[in-house]
């Protein structure tokens, strides 16, 4: 009985907010990991590791459907580049040109809890640990 009351809570707590922004991004496997639930979300050094769910197999056809997930660890360093539009990005066209920007991630992360209605409900300020 008391599995199933604090599983009922985990549900309840988890579904509360509408969105929860404060993530680090791992740009190789495209994805983002939350610093908030993430159990699995460290930082080694200068790079930050996670275990990640991701799809190993997708079905044919335009459904796009995932058919086999496995679990693989990623790494992001903290310091890095990506792309930015540099022309173009408000005009119907798309971007024209863009230019490389460096890119950081701070393991001091401010994590902000939104209810369903859009509305900040609170924030909590996060240290992502050390992996060791």
């Amino acid at each position: 009985m008391k599995s199933l009351i604090a599983a009922i809570a985990f549900v309840t707590a988890a579904t509360a907010f509408g969105s929860v922004v404060g993530h680090v991004h791992f740009q190789s496997e495209s994805t983002w990991v939350n610093a908030y639930y993430s159990k699995s979300l460290c930082l080694d050094g200068d790079t930050f590791r996670a275990t990640i769910t991701k799809c190993a197999k997708w079905s044919t056809g335009d459904d796009r459907t995932c058919l086999k997930r496995i679990k693989v660890q990623a790494a992001q360093p903290q310091e890095s580049t990506r792309q930015r539009c540099a022309t173009g990005a408000n005009n119907d066209d798309g971007c024209q040109s863009y230019v490389t920007v460096r890119y950081f991630q701070s393991e001091n992360i401010t994590v902000k809890f939104y209810d369903n209605d859009d509305n900040l409900v609170k924030t909590e300020d996060i240290t992502v640990p050390s992996c060791n």
